[in-house]
């Protein structure tokens, strides 16, 4: 059986990821700082994301694993604050969760690639990069970094007929967007093509597509949800 990777699987996206993953005949392993408060039926494994030598001891189990198919980097963190007011640490909490941590996961993953010789990566970046959300620089230039990062490596695993994709969605309802104001969150919305605000199951359908063998010659690319 197939094995997909989910980071931040404890709550939110990378939650309902995993759990539905598993229906589509995939065995999943789930990685979080913390286990899942609710229930779940994947494997957990305890990993930050941010530490490399946490994020290399659990790749280091399954380095000679052929049978890992997929690498979901779902781990986000973000924090509505102008610049100015935005402590450091919280810069450099979103930096190594969004950013840093998606190249260590992959960094580690890709012996398990050079062994097998196909794979699936799927990185998730956010709408807020199209459009130069205000109040969000930090995380913004973190998943800009992450985009940038996804077409470079793309080309770097092609040969391995591993292909690299990024996943890009506007507000969803998380614990990441429930703070925010609704009308704050409609007029991002309304900045879509599709005037409609997305749910974790349109993630679920692209991470669908990417996954299955249809998809083998797309690499590299940026799936906006909703478009822009």
């Amino acid at each position: 059986m197939s094995k997909v990777i989910v980071t931040g699987c404890s709550s939110g996206i990378g939650y309902y990821l995993a759990e539905n993953i598993i229906k589509s005949g995939h065995k999943v392993i789930g990685l979080a700082r913390n286990e899942p408060k609710e229930k779940y039926s994947f494997n957990f494994e305890k990993c930050d994301v941010r530490d490399y030598s946490s994020v290399k001891k659990f790749f280091s189990k399954i380095k000679k694993d052929n049978d890992v198919y997929a690498l979901l980097n779902v781990a986000g963190v973000a924090s509505m604050n102008l610049l100015f007011s935005t402590p450091k640490e919280t810069i450099d909490n979103i930096i190594s969760t969004n950013l840093v941590g998606t190249i260590y996961c992959v960094k580690e993953v890709m012996p398990c690639f050079v062994k097998s010789r196909i794979g699936r990566i799927i990185n998730f970046s956010a709408f807020a990069v199209k459009i130069g959300l205000q109040g969000e620089s930090v995380y913004v230039a973190s998943k800009a970094g992450v985009e940038g990062f996804t077409r470079s490596i793309a080309r770097e695993l092609a040969p391995l007929n591993v292909t690299v994709n990024c996943i890009s969605a506007g507000p969803i309802k998380t614990k990441l967007t429930n703070k925010v104001p609704a009308s704050y969150i409609e007029k991002i919305i309304q900045q879509q093509i599709i005037n409609k605000q997305c749910d974790k199951e349109d993630i679920l359908k692209c991470v669908k597509l990417i996954l299955s063998e249809d998809s083998n010659k797309i690499t590299g690319e940026n799936f906006i949800i909703g478009g822009y």
